[in-house]
């Protein structure tokens, strides 16, 4: 009989293997992200917004299906204490099965989505979206074994090749006139390409670590571990849309597609960093309990320094960034995209909380917090977004991220072994340099009188000061981390 035991056993979780760790991811996804979002730029410039509106709905379809896909699987695999073969091998028929029978239902509902959802869509391009699901399955299991192993420099190039792919592959379907489906093809050849690298890769994880069948013992499944991660995986990825399904309901597809866009470049700190970094965190935590307290003030501190002094460049900046890049049609963007950026910088600080919780086997209350999360949004959304549209979406986000913030640096800091006084003075030099950015920033917009060149030059005096004063101090927190 050989199984494979929990990963600490083979991989060192110090300091310098946590950094290594996220660099790989962080640098792999700023690869990968540059490519994608310099390729979107130029879709946005090729396509209307009607179109992303579209596959803004088709798109937040198919995350609530993956969830269904996973059902806790991905979280349940990093947790558990051994792993066997057949184990893995009843957890991809379920991912597998239930991928075809949601892809078959997405076909169905198309055009009745589409009608309800994105009047004036094409139902045929969210149909094709369908093929994503069952290509997701294939990948959860071999994701997720590459991940309990630390396989991390593996998990970003393959994560980077898959993007790179998608995103020229989009760019000459739209160059070619394919319109809408180049966006549906985007979409298609990311959830492939991972399906497939992360499978090759991950047989070759089963040969180096001796993988085989266990049949002399009981199958253990972490099963009420497994119904928590689902839970808080389907919430939160409620809770980030419910503001495209009301927008949807009360706007067309334009109105959809000039938000979706808001929200994906402002979210992109969270999704595309700190999501990143925290799947190390996450599985260094089910590693090494040990360890959870000092891992996790330092990430907050770290993912603070890099992120907070962006705020009020990004901020300061958007009015005449925004309209220059992507053209003066997607110029109604650029308050919700203000808003939303304060809530992407503030939820991608607090997942570094979350991810050490659902490592040291607090996945309950993470779950029970995200569902209290989802239940106040709700409401927010449908008085807010009636009261003033896309702004008031945005708003609504960052109001219930700020009760959500509390909690986690209260009680969830708690349980994580340290206290809302430890993480406060790990933040309070960087408290101070953003404080003085946004001074900074501010006297020379009101300086300038609001000229038209004011919003950069105040970004670029922001930026200035919190190179100079936060460049310091993250240098020395990553050495510090590094000697540990």
């Amino acid at each position: 009989m050989a199984t494979v035991s929990g990963t600490g056993s083979a991989h060192a979780v110090n300091g310098r293997a946590l950094l290594s760790s996220a660099g790989w991811m962080a640098a792999s996804h700023v690869v990968a992200q540059g490519v994608a979002y310099g390729s979107l730029v130029l879709l946005a410039r090729w396509l209307s917004p009607d179109v992303f509106g579209t596959i803004a709905v088709g798109t937040a379809i198919v995350y609530f299906a993956v969830l269904l896909i996973d059902r806790g699987t991905w979280g349940g695999i990093i947790v558990q204490p051994e792993l066997d073969r057949d184990m893995l091998a009843r957890a991809f028929r379920r991912c597998l099965r239930t991928g075809i029978v949601l892809a078959v239902a997405m076909v169905a509902a198309a055009h009745a989505v589409v009608d309800q959802f994105a009047s004036g869509g094409d139902a045929a391009a969210v149909a094709a979206l369908g093929l994503c699901l069952p290509l997701h399955a294939i990948s959860v299991v071999p994701m997720a074994v590459l991940q309990r192993s630390m396989q991390f420099r593996r998990l970003g190039g393959l994560n980077a090749a898959a993007n790179i792919l998608s995103a020229a592959a989009a760019l000459l379907m739209a160059m070619a006139g394919f319109g809408v489906w180049a966006l549906v093809a985007r979409q298609v050849l990311l959830s492939g390409g991972l399906a497939v690298m992360s499978s090759v890769l991950c047989l070759r994880t089963f040969r180096a670590e001796g993988l085989t069948a266990d049949r002399r013992r009981p199958h253990l499944r972490p099963a009420d571990q497994e119904r928590w991660f689902f839970v808080f995986a389907v919430t939160l990825v409620l809770t980030l849309n419910l503001d495209f399904l009301v927008l949807g309901e009360s706007a067309n597809a334009t109105v959809v597609g000039l938000y979706s866009l808001a929200f994906t470049i402002a979210m992109a700190p969270c999704i595309h960093l700190s999501d990143q970094v925290g799947k190390v965190l996450f599985a260094a935590a089910a590693t090494a309990p040990e360890a959870v307290r000092q891992r996790t003030e330092q990430a907050v501190q770290l993912m603070s320094a890099l992120l907070l002094p962006l705020l009020p460049v990004g901020i300061l900046a958007a009015p005449s960034v925004l309209p220059a890049v992507f053209g003066p049609e997607w110029e109604p963007m650029v308050v919700p995209f203000q808003i939303l950026l304060a809530a992407g910088v503030g939820h991608a600080i607090v997942n570094c909380i979350g991810e050490a919780l659902s490592g040291c086997g607090h996945i309950a209350f993470r779950a029970k917090v995200i569902v209290a999360r989802c239940v106040v949004t709700l409401p927010l959304l449908v008085v807010l977004v009636a009261f003033d549209g896309m702004r008031g979406a945005a708003l609504a986000q960052l109001i219930s991220l700020l009760a959500y913030a509390a909690i986690y640096a209260t009680a969830g800091a708690r349980r994580a072994g340290t206290t809302p006084a430890a993480l406060w003075r790990r933040l309070r030099p960087i408290a101070l340099t953003v404080g003085l950015q946004t001074f900074a920033g501010c006297a020379v917009l009101l300086a300038m009188g609001g000229s038209g060149d004011a919003g950069m030059t105040a970004a670029c005096a922001a930026g200035a000061v919190g190179l100079t004063v936060g460049g310091p101090l993250l240098f020395r927190r990553v050495g510090s981390v590094r000697a540990r």
